[in-house]
């Protein structure tokens, strides 16, 4: 008979074996949704071209599609700066909102300082260095 723990332990590595099958075959399935639709993109976008050669000439359309395609990547270096100053600013947040709950920490952990000793001294340390904005790891970005 099987314990209690070595059955959760099986059902849970079960899931996790379903939920990973299942995120592999999203992931192997996206990638090939994304390449229809740059295939797809493709051959419009030189369908596009031989129609509008026959109309209006081979040298006129190439400097058109040239154009429409620089229009389209100034258009997603605008939008990657907007994001990335949103992540700056988010991240800008992230970080006032751990010094404050730092001081809140520090301040409620002051009455344990006063008789605490040795931890009490290491964790004020901690603390402090953590109000100061340094890191304790070695983790460089």
């Amino acid at each position: 008979m099987i314990g209690p723990a070595k059955a959760l332990m099986s059902l849970a590595t079960g899931h996790v074996s379903m939920v990973g099958g299942h995120l592999k075959a999203r992931i192997y399935l996206k990638i090939l949704l994304t390449l229809c639709v740059i295939g797809a993109v493709v051959f419009g976008c030189v369908l596009a071209s031989v129609l509008l050669a026959e109309a209006i000439g081979l040298a006129a359309t190439m400097a058109l599609m040239a154009g429409i395609f620089v229009l389209a990547a100034l258009i997603v270096l605008i939008v990657m700066i907007v994001e990335q100053k949103r992540h700056e600013a988010r991240e800008r947040e992230q970080r006032e909102a751990e010094m404050r709950l730092a001081k809140i920490a520090l301040v409620s952990a002051i009455p344990m300082i006063k008789g605490g000793g040795l931890v009490a001294a290491g964790a004020a340390a901690v603390a402090l260095v953590l109000l100061m904005g340094g890191k304790l790891g070695g983790d460089d970005d």
